[in-house]
């Protein structure tokens, strides 16, 4: 029965109406992020940005994602979803190997007639879309540009829709299960993969846990019946 996205191909979650009292709410898992791009960034679409970290609370994800027409997409990102649900701020450390004095010694080296993109270029490397990611979230750029190269707010609008996830969080409380995954309260009513309670961090991920778990709920339905 599944989690509750990709309704059109049949899992829509509705079968959670079935335990009202069992079921963590579903949420959107491996998700994008919806950004409402400027014109300038349509030149970037399909695009990965790599050599960058994601930061996010206290978790920091070096790897990639791509900036797509409909926001942010990618393992980078999937990998965050469940601090991107409570709302935590997202920056983007632009040169994750370099500290702010490095990077400002690295400018400071470029002569100052050149333009500021001009001077990050040489300096450092920024040109493509991580520099038009800069333009995109750091404007208008201070004149000490350093901190900002470190640090670069990632301005979104929040997950993709349910719906458009590749997984979800929420489903059946493990609380609700024994350890063949039967429900306590329904004997002989087993579940397994997406109708519980957790999240993988990729799809890959997700198909081994619900292959695993789909043959420990066989063992237990297996077990529950030689014992009638």
């Amino acid at each position: 029965m599944g989690g509750a996205s990709w309704r059109r191909l049949g899992s829509d979650g509705a079968w959670a109406a079935q335990f009202p009292d069992l079921v963590a709410p579903f949420a959107p898992a491996n998700m994008g992020l919806v950004v409402d791009w400027s014109p300038h960034m349509t030149a970037h679409f399909g695009q990965p940005v790599k050599a960058a970290a994601l930061h996010i609370g206290d978790r920091v994800e070096r790897g990639e994602f791509v900036v797509s027409s409909a926001g942010l997409e990618g393992g980078g990102i999937y990998t965050l979803g469940p601090d991107l649900r409570a709302g935590l701020a997202l920056t983007l450390d632009l040169f994750p190997d370099l500290t702010v004095d490095q990077i400002r010694s690295r400018i400071a080296r470029v002569g100052g007639a050149a333009s500021l993109a001009n001077r990050l270029r040489k300096a450092l490397g920024l040109a493509g879309v991580r520099a038009a990611l800069l333009q995109e979230w750091g404007r208008p750029l201070p004149q000490d540009i350093a901190p900002l190269l470190k640090s670069l707010p990632v301005k979104h609008a929040g997950p993709r829709p349910i719906d458009q996830a590749i997984s979800v969080a929420g489903g059946l409380r493990f609380e609700a299960l024994d350890d063949t995954l039967m429900l306590r309260d329904r004997p002989g009513v087993f579940a397994a993969g997406e109708m519980l309670d957790w999240e993988a961090p990729t799809g890959g991920y997700l198909l081994s846990a619900s292959l695993a778990t789909g043959r420990r709920a066989a063992q237990g339905v297996l077990d529950y019946l030689s014992k009638k």
